[in-house]
């Protein structure tokens, strides 16, 4: 078996959080400066853990704050002292003085934050648990509690914009220690610095997880946050998938670069060394959801059984004088917790905003220029079985009830119930308007929306409709129950009908989900929101699209079958084919969508820029290093310098010019606006843009360019969507390649309101000068109103 470089560290310097450089009169790249500043690099080696006791994890980073944030980590013991340690002197400590300080022994360069302790309450293993086979529970042992510890340090007094290095150090109290290697960190990132954010979802220890996070960590470089659309682990009760699953895919072994799986093409992956120093944030997925723990025999089990809320609250009322004679409130919250479904370990292990109702399951944050809302948008999936005759129903799913169960209400499955409601009456959507409508909200550059089960897709998982399940009892001529089934009307979508309306009129730049494991996406009719899945992480549920010759199954009669799609969006949109490099199928067509388990699929999200990118590569040609596949801009320009845009617009008959007013004042007249059917037209050049790039490593760099709207002396508006543009290489060099062309959006699309690449140049191109420009478009409504209108064009360049 081949490998890749195992868990041994490298020490190395961490380039820190955004890479735009300031580029006008620099030596490098030469254009118009990006928006904020990039963070200052600092050498911040890594080591190997040390001490006589182990670390259940590295360190990881949550909560920054505006000096600091919040480092966690877990063990097996419950320790008498645990702290972190800051400052430029921690690398050099050994054991012992790591050891020492961390009992509060003074040293040079290094500052003390002591750590709070909790033990998680409901972790545990099975028969069915990837452990050693030796300590690993026997069948008939059921569920055993499993003892973890969780500590916590809140760093204070870093300065913005500065990583500094860490370490942590657990003391047993019995001459015993467990000391991580060194990383960094970095408090939060301020407006208008430029970050880099990984978008993924649905790890779930899948075989390729780990080779597509060490991939995602080579290829996008230093990681600033993670946002992570759910389904973490499988089973969020079983410790040993957080923790330390044998099969080397383990949620935080894998995002620590602690990993060490065999991918599907043979090549052993440990993952990469994310979350120790970039901030997690995730989303409840349905994996996150532990179903009915009370009277479950394997956490398996218990998984795939929750009970809606409500059943179990009339299942207490009837036994309360037996469970709780003396009437106490925690005992009564425990017993319909354990007898429905709990978020409990998830939310023990993040430390996330707690401010809304729904505590840490639904949030929001900023995150640098990041409006970042984090839905509990998700239900328990069941399987598709659909049997007519009631009496022949001998399995519970997502369309029935079996016969054996119907005189059980804890029995019964319920269908694909929600686990939080998300419609238009519900508590989370009434605090998703008063969040939509904040000022945190509307400032933000970037509005992004995570949430694991979302409106549109192609994948399996987006039917049945995200509707209540509509419970229909069977009965016989005396009246006898004989048989429940659900429908989920398609007119009752939740997500589609109540939740997509509300994100569209507020203007979110990007709805990122995942559920279905495959890549999509889709742009709605505003020409601003994005949905965006990219959760073919490393295998597939597939795309169920003519393209794929994949269908759902779709139940018989007396189901309604029109409330369920064999192929397509049921959410209705088109799904955009990637723009920079699609697959294509056996019939020669580019495919809209990434299905296929050998093909791993992650995504960057660049705030300098406003680009999101999707890059991909085969676990099995590792040689092949991964190529972007799509790449599209999104949010409101950075306050800056730019290209001031003027056109007069007189009316359907009437001649108009265009004029450009670059940085040094000179105009450049693009002639007149004509109509053109429906329509005013007015063609021109962009003026040129040089570009010089001259360092020695010839990283990869990018131009990209965004306008805002068109204004008039008297307040009228046209929308810079309806710009268009067809970049050219006016001069060749410095391996420079032209944008993908950018259409007016004036029936449809974002045309330049979205950051586009006007070009751009690989990593490893050849060093040098080159002339980028642009043909221009601009479509003009014939009733738009008349003036003369100005916008300003922003130019980003990074590198």
């Amino acid at each position: 078996m081949t490998t890749t470089s195992p868990r041994a560290r490298v020490s190395r310097a961490l380039i820190a959080a955004a890479t735009a450089a300031t580029l006008a009169g620099a030596v490098g790249i030469a254009a118009v400066p990006a928006a904020g500043a990039a963070t200052p690099a600092v050498t911040a080696p890594a080591t190997d853990p040390v001490g006589d006791r182990a670390l259940l994890t590295d360190p990881l980073l949550q909560a920054p704050t505006a000096d600091g944030a919040s480092v966690v980590w877990f063990t097996e013991f419950s320790g008498s002292r645990h702290a972190v340690l800051v400052g430029p002197g921690v690398e050099a400590l050994t054991t012992a003085q790591l050891a020492a300080a961390g009992r509060g022994q003074a040293f040079p360069g290094v500052t003390l934050f002591v750590a709070s302790t909790s033990k998680l309450s409901s972790v545990a293993e099975d028969y069915q648990s990837n452990i050693d086979p030796a300590v690993r529970p026997a069948q008939s042992e059921g569920i055993v509690a499993r003892d973890v510890w969780r500590h916590e340090g809140v760093v204070s007094g870093l300065t913005a914009g500065t990583r500094v290095p860490y370490r942590v150090v657990s003391i047993d109290g019995f001459g015993g220690i467990a000391g991580s290697g060194t990383f960094s960190v970095q408090p939060a990132v301020p407006a208008g610095t430029a970050m880099n954010i990984m978008l993924t979802s649905d790890h779930q220890a899948m075989v390729n997880t780990p080779a597509n996070l060490a991939k995602a960590a080579e290829t996008l470089g230093t990681i600033d946050a993670v946002f992570l659309a759910g389904d973490l682990v499988n089973i969020p009760d079983r410790a040993s998938e957080w923790f330390d699953d044998t099969r080397g895919s383990g949620f935080f072994p894998a995002l620590q670069g602690n990993g060490g799986r065999a991918s599907t093409g043979g090549v052993q992956y440990a993952g990469g060394e994310i979350v120790q120093h970039a901030p997690l944030y995730p989303a409840v997925g349905n994996h996150e959801v532990q179903g009915r723990r009370d009277g479950a025999v394997s956490l398996g089990s218990s998984f795939n059984s929750p009970v809606p809320r409500d059943i179990a609250e009339q299942a207490y009322a009837v036994r309360a004088a037996e469970v709780n004679p003396t009437g106490d409130p925690a005992i009564k919250e425990k017993w319909i917790v354990d007898n429905s479904f709990s978020t409990t370990t998830y939310e023990e292990i993040f430390t996330l905003p707690s401010d809304s109702p729904g505590g840490e399951t639904y949030y929001a944050t900023t995150v640098g220029d990041v409006r970042l809302v984090s839905l509990y948008s998700t239900r328990i999936w069941r399987g598709t079985t659909a049997t007519p005759d009631p009496a022949a129903r001998t399995a519970s799913s997502r369309y029935q009830e079996s016969a054996a169960s119907l005189g059980d209400p804890m029995a019964q499955g319920y269908g694909e119930h929600i686990f939080e409601a998300i419609d238009a009456s519900s508590e989370q959507y009434a605090w998703l308007q008063d969040e939509l409508a904040s000022e945190a909200f509307a400032d933000a550059r970037y509005r992004v929306v995570m949430l694991h089960e979302g409106p549109q897709g192609l994948g399996d998982n987006v039917m049945p409709q995200f509707a209540d399940p509509q419970r229909i009892e069977e009965r016989n001529a005396t009246g006898d129950l004989i048989g429940v089934r659900y429908e989920y009307p398609a007119t009752e979508n939740e997500l589609l009908y109540d939740l997509q309306p509300l994100l569209e009129d507020a203007g979110v730049d990007l709805v990122h989900n995942g559920h279905s494991h495959l890549w999509n996406r889709f742009v709605s009719d505003n020409g601003v929101t994005n949905w965006l899945e990219t959760s073919n992480t490393g295998n597939t549920y597939g795309a169920y699209h003519p393209l794929s010759g994949r269908t759902r199954p779709v139940p018989p009669a007396p189901w309604v079958a029109a409330n369920y799609w064999a192929q397509n969006n049921p959410g209705g949109l088109e799904p955009i084919v990637p723009n920079v490099a699609p697959f294509v199928g056996t019939d020669g067509q580019p495919q809209p969508f990434v299905q296929n388990n050998d093909l791993a699929v992650f995504t960057g999200f660049d705030t300098g820029s406003g680009l999101v990118t999707t890059y991909a590569f085969n676990v099995k040609t590792p040689e092949v290093a991964p190529v972007v596949i799509d790449q599209f801009g999104i949010g409101r320009p950075a306050s800056g310098e730019g290209i001031e845009l003027a056109v007069t617009v007189a009316g359907e008959s009437a001649p108009g010019e265009l004029v450009w007013t670059v940085d040094d004042k000179s105009p450049v007249d693009l002639g007149t606006a004509e109509g053109a059917g429906d329509h005013l037209r007015a063609e021109g050049a962009l003026a040129a843009i040089t570009v010089t790039d001259t360092r020695s490593t010839s990283p990869a760099w990018s131009v990209t360019g965004t306008v805002d709207e068109f204004t008039s002396g008297s307040g009228e508006m046209l929308g810079g969507h309806l710009l268009g543009w067809t970049p050219q290489v006016l001069v060749p060099g410095a391996g420079a390649m032209a944008g993908a062309p950018v259409a007016s959006g004036r029936t449809g699309g974002t045309g330049l309101s979205t950051p586009a690449v006007l070009g751009r140049a690989p990593s490893g191109h050849e060093r040098g000068s080159t002339s980028l420009g642009a043909d221009l478009l601009l479509e003009v409504p014939v009733d738009a109103p008349t003036g003369r209108f100005t916008a300003t064009m922003t130019i980003t360049a990074l590198g």
